[in-house]
């Protein structure tokens, strides 16, 4: 008895999905031997196996359009720092997840060197299950949970992620973190993994991480070295402003009036198996709609409700509005985890809840003018037009078989547009 109960506490005290300290042994035993890496584009039998009710081949439904603009190629070629970090939590918490055991770093590279960051793991069905991790950063259910902290402005507050994390891992639930360097989808994002929380006294405080950019076992100071010289933290002041420093030097900052995001995301939420955005299921207030925007030449300038008077963008189109009565709350920009590398994949995504009617200004770089696509439960509503310059479209029933694209004053009225709709059709799952 003596012995078996010496060996449940060695055992828990493995498998703790927390630090009683900032302590690099953590890191050691509980993440990938090998860096963050990148694949150029991955199939569909990867995207069916990440979502509920994916038909067995493409076919010419509302999931094959997102596979093709945003899943296929977006989310992989600059990084899989999302999926290596939830992979390694959900193991951490279960003890294994699609069929590999705690603890991650047993799992060899397929170079020697972690340092070799581009490679990833020589097991081609691991990188499978990275994958398979990395596309729940589009999930309807983890959709929602970012749409409800931007609902209450809190997306930049490093005070708010501090108590998300000690509330989170209270109740043994570990997490990780998206941050972004800003609004910007062309600038991505990078998820970290927090382990320990330190409070320095007077309001300032510490999330220590793992950073999949930085492999425990890579010698030097952009490995071992970083994590046994207290490097790795989310630094946060009083005030809720929030700083990290990327592997490349890079500062990245934001306060809850500006900059970039830190948002913590528990793995009950982001591990969890779940349809895509534009689920038929989802109704009302739980209804997401999407908007894309084809090219790299396009701008989005200005997203509005007409009825209410909210719009998403400062005057400069920059930043968002300052002021967080006037600003919609229900836009979430499709920032892709890149372990921090700009976005310079074509196409960029928006997410918005609920069915009003919104107003869209978009700004064309070239004489090919822009390409829009917006996607509801039931309908998919495109236009076209050529022309360098900018243009205000209003999208109406966007929750209906039959949405309607008209043009607000103050856009140009000597455009050349085509508007198309394509109707859901229902298709067989699995």
């Amino acid at each position: 008895m003596k012995n078996k109960q010496i060996l449940n506490l060695i055992t828990g005290l493995f498998l703790s999905t927390t630090a009683l300290a900032q302590d690099p042994l953590w890191v050691r035993d509980n993440t990938w031997y090998f860096d963050n890496f990148v694949q150029a584009e991955v199939g569909w039998d990867v995207f069916r196996e990440t979502f509920v009710g994916v038909a067995p081949a493409p076919s010419g439904d509302f999931d094959l359009l997102l596979f093709e603009t945003i899943y296929k190629q977006k989310l992989f070629e600059t990084g899989h720092c999302f999926g290596i970090d939830l992979l390694a939590m959900v193991m951490l918490k279960n003890g294994g997840h699609l069929g590999y055991c705690h603890p991650p770093y047993i799992y060899a590279a397929e170079s020697p060197s972690p340092a070799d960051s581009t490679v990833g793991p020589s097991d081609q069905t691991l990188r499978r299950a990275i994958q398979i991790m990395h596309g729940h950063q589009i999930t309807h259910r983890f959709l929602l949970f970012l749409l409800d902290v931007i609902a209450q402005n809190q997306q930049r507050n490093g005070n708010y992620a501090y108590q998300q994390y000690i509330y989170y891992t209270a109740k043994d639930d570990p997490c990780i973190i998206s941050i972004t360097k800003d609004v910007s989808p062309a600038d991505g994002g990078h998820v970290i993994v927090p382990f320990f929380a330190e409070d320095l006294g007077g309001g300032a405080k510490r999330l220590y991480v793992y950073d999949p950019n930085r492999s425990y076992y890579e010698a030097g100071t952009d490995g071992h070295d970083y994590y046994h010289n207290r490097q790795n933290f989310v630094d946060i002041s009083a005030s809720g402003n929030w700083s990290y420093t990327m592997a490349d030097g890079e500062v990245w900052t934001g306060n809850p009036g500006s900059g970039g995001n830190c948002m913590v995301i528990p793995i009950s939420v982001a591990g969890k198996k779940d349809r895509l955005p534009q689920s038929l299921f989802a109704e009302g207030a739980y209804a997401l709609n999407s908007i894309f925007i084809f090219g790299n030449n396009t701008q989005l300038r200005q997203l509005t409700l007409p009825e209410s008077g909210l719009q998403w963008l400062d005057e400069q189109g920059r930043d968002l509005e300052p002021d967080p009565a006037c600003r919609m709350a229900n836009v979430l920009p499709f920032i892709p985890q890149t372990g921090g590398r700009p976005d310079t994949t074509a196409n960029q995504l928006y997410f918005i809840q609920g069915n009003e009617p919104v107003e869209i200004t978009l700004e064309a770089g070239t004489e090919d003018g822009y390409h829009i696509g917006i996607m509801g439960a039931q309908a998919y509503l495109e236009v076209t037009s050529p022309g360098i310059g900018t243009d205000r479209l209003r999208i109406e029933g966007i929750d209906t078989a039959a949405p309607k694209c008209t043009w607000t004053p103050g856009g140009a009225v000597d455009r050349e547009r085509r508007v198309t709709v394509r109707v859901r059709e229902p298709v067989e799952c699995p």
